[in-house]
């Protein structure tokens, strides 16, 4: 009888230790997804900012080309 509780009690050890190791297997995959997305949203406001900054000096390069000497 003590061999069958035993048993059962590890049993469900077991399934919880298997339950929270698979549980913090999927957070870091959602973490490593949501770095993902973090990183691609910098890269396009770095490239959107770089542009804007392009457009500045083109229109100052422009200005000065435009402007009598």
């Amino acid at each position: 009888m003590k061999k069958i509780i035993k048993f059962i009690i590890s049993t469900i050890l077991v399934k919880v230790f298997y339950d929270v190791f698979n549980e913090n297997k999927f957070v870091k995959e959602q973490i490593d997804k949501l770095k993902e997305e973090v990183t691609n949203l910098e890269m396009s406001d770095i490239d959107q900012k770089i542009k804007d900054f392009q457009n500045k000096i083109d229109g100052f390069k422009n200005k000065n080309q435009d402007s009598p000497e």
